[in-house]
């Protein structure tokens, strides 16, 4: 007779079998080890992608919030404070064509025109068939001096929205004027300075006894 009580481990029976059944004979086991651990990777995408889609509908929302205290600083003229407020709009939507319009109307307001035509060129980069960002980089180029660009600019946003009469009534013909008195403007240089080399000249050329008398 054994020194031991007779013991039955059960589990230890149950465990032993599935393993010799798993490594000879245990394909079943496999399929159902893969599809477990296929629905739990896919589990874990769609929880990754409701919290993406969660993170960016958070993000478009606090972004509208602060664009729209930007629109309000802006009508009590705070400029500085809305521009703020538009810039921290940007870093949670970047792609955000409107808030880079609005910024450039603003600083066009506060005389920075380096960086109003910047903003503008953004806007029609990242929405190039928006006629109200064309517009707006017309007047940012006129502010600047660049007045052939600038009616370049009317003309496409014209294009993209033939209604817009502020643009055919307004922003266009006063471009084109611009434009002509450039034109004046240079050809009178140009001929101011052909009178002052032909005076020099003539200085140049006068004889010694003509300077005398």
């Amino acid at each position: 007779m054994s020194a031991f009580p007779s013991t039955h481990f059960g589990w230890k029976r149950k465990a032993n079998q599935g393993l010799l059944s798993g490594t000879a004979f245990g394909e079943d086991d496999d399929e159902d080890r893969a599809e477990l651990c296929l629905s739990h990777d896919l589990s874990w995408l769609n929880a990754a992608k409701r919290r993406r889609m969660h993170l960016l509908e958070d993000c478009d929302s606090k972004s509208k919030r602060l664009r729209e205290e930007g629109n309000v600083l802006a009508d009590e003229e705070r400029y500085w404070e809305a521009i703020k407020r538009w810039d921290e709009a940007l870093q949670l939507t970047p792609g955000h064509s409107v808030l880079y319009e609005l910024k450039s109307q603003v600083l066009l307001i506060l005389n920075e025109l380096f960086p109003a035509v910047e903003a503008a060129h953004k806007a029609v980069e990242l929405d190039p068939q928006w006629a109200v960002g064309w517009q707006t980089l017309g007047r940012a180029q006129l502010g600047l001096g660049e007045v052939e660009m600038a009616v370049r600019s009317f003309e496409k946003a014209v294009h993209l929205d033939p209604l817009n009469r502020e643009v055919w009534e307004e922003d266009i013909p006063w471009a084109r004027e611009l434009v002509q008195k450039k034109k004046e403007l240079e050809k009178e240089e140009k001929q101011e300075g052909i009178e002052v080399v032909q005076k020099d000249h003539e200085g140049k050329s006068q004889s010694p006894s003509d300077a005398a008398c």
